[in-house]
């Protein structure tokens, strides 16, 4: 099985990558970022049509998984998901593309997958629309859905910034009233290759057991690093100026609680 990874010096591709079925003929992309060994590494610009579409077709994979990932940039959210999904699509691949639970809007949780999408923010439209274009272009994707992903072997971004912080002796604030249901990334990883093994197409949502504040994650988190939660405060998302979906955990109608709970963030 070939399969090209996007976002290969991302945290869900490298536990992709260390899980990935024997056998497999790896190949990640990378921008400005390259993985430090692994699988062949390509550089390219997903935004790219053209060039995404001459990687898929030199290297002529039986699946694609579009795990980049971007909060800054619609761009690289919805135009890199189009080149993508294009690409797979001229060469016959299959594809997994990784979406998010900020697709919806937080007031109607636990959301299944047969949940209408009504997303509070530019990030969860982003990656509303990146879901409809997978669709669109290859009709029996699999558009795999998650929650904060965590990890402990390598920190995940949240967990090494909570690190950091208490061991300069910093404040920090975390709100205990936005709910999440978040993932280890090595369990995200496994449930996606069984997934890829099972030929599953359609929305499947991937996400922990454990329905949890952000307080609750990060003093988790704080104790598994043997750390101090003395400097730990909490807030309420109410008081953010920008709106917050209050609660987007996550349930499945195909099977609950299927994932492992958090070690990171």
């Amino acid at each position: 099985m070939r399969v090209l990874i996007t976002g290969g010096a991302g945290l869900v591709a490298g536990h992709l990558v260390r899980s990935a079925p024997a056998g497999s003929q790896l190949h990640v992309t990378w921008r400005t970022s390259s993985p430090v060994d692994g699988p062949a590494a390509h550089q390219v610009d997903l935004c790219d049509t053209q060039a995404v579409g001459a990687l898929c077709e030199g290297i002529q994979p039986d699946v694609v998984v579009h795990t980049a990932y971007s909060q800054s940039s619609e761009s690289d959210v919805v135009d890199a998901t189009r080149s993508v999904a294009a690409a797979a699509a001229a060469c016959g691949a299959r594809l997994v593309h990784l979406s998010s639970d900020m697709v919806f809007g937080g007031d109607d949780a636990p959301y299944d997958e047969d949940a209408v999408p009504d997303p509070l923010n530019d990030y969860g439209r982003w990656k509303l629309a990146a879901e409809q274009l997978a669709a669109e272009h290859v009709p029996d994707a699999l558009v795999t859905r998650t929650s904060l992903v965590v990890s402990g072997d390598p920190l995940d971004h949240q967990a090494r910034w909570l690190q950091r912080a208490l061991v300069a002796g910093e404040e920090v604030t975390l709100f205990d009233d936005e709910y999440r249901t978040p993932v280890q990334a090595d369990d995200l990883a496994e449930a996606i290759w069984g997934l890829v093994a099972d030929g599953a197409a359609g929305v499947v949502h991937l996400a922990g057991p454990e329905r949890l504040s952000r307080a609750q994650i990060g003093l988790r988190c704080a104790e598994q690093l043997g750390l101090s939660a003395d400097l730990v405060r909490t807030a309420s998302a109410a008081d953010h100026p920008q709106p917050r979906p209050r609660d987007l955990s996550l349930a499945s109608v195909c099977r609950p609680n299927s994932v492992g709970g958090p070690v990171g963030w």
